[in-house]
């Protein structure tokens, strides 16, 4: 396993992990937890594809817990190999990493361009906020839209890793 994906899986762990981290600070042993209050069915029922949530409340914060994907959505785990493509829908290559800044967003895609079965494929780091999320229309699968030209990004310079060293001899990275 390569200090990248355990960076990544790191990152991602840590985001999933903070709202379950929480604690009652209660010091008294003889006080009880802040009791949670019934929610009404109805209330709480998905309307329309959105999440259902759950509001817990303890003695010092709250926390809203979410039981389900709404389609605005993305599963950070299913976007790793997903495709990319042009207006055009022509295949530029597909996502091989996302970089996170510190607060948990999502800055930088990076993608796997050009290469014949995974052999010299060029990672090519382009900004998060550049992709568009949409179906494809000929698969019917999720692929994320970048409206370049695959010229453009193969002429790109190639993203090279914090724990890489820049050589002219460094093997090019697939995954």
């Amino acid at each position: 396993m390569n200090l990248r994906t355990i960076t990544l899986s790191a990152a991602a762990a840590a985001l999933l992990a903070t709202g379950a981290i929480a604690q009652n600070t209660t010091t008294d042993p003889a006080t009880p937890p802040a009791a949670v209050a019934p929610k009404d069915d109805a209330a709480t029922a998905p309307k329309d594809g959105a999440a259902t949530t759950t509001t817990v409340t303890s003695t010092t914060e709250a926390i809203q817990f979410t039981a389900s994907v709404t389609p605005d959505q993305l599963v950070f785990s299913k976007l790793k190999g997903m495709d990319v493509r042009n207006a055009a829908g022509e295949n530029l290559g597909d996502i091989n990493d996302v970089i996170l800044d510190k607060s948990g967003k999502p800055t930088v895609a990076i993608i796997g361009v050009g290469g014949f079965l995974g052999m010299g494929v060029k990672n090519v780091g382009v900004p998060f906020q550049a992709l568009e999320f949409t179906m494809s229309n000929d698969t019917n699968t999720r692929v994320a839209r970048l409206d370049v030209t695959k010229d453009a990004l193969t002429a790109a310079p190639t993203f090279v890793y914090a724990d890489e060293p820049e050589t002219a001899a460094r093997p090019i990275r697939t995954q």
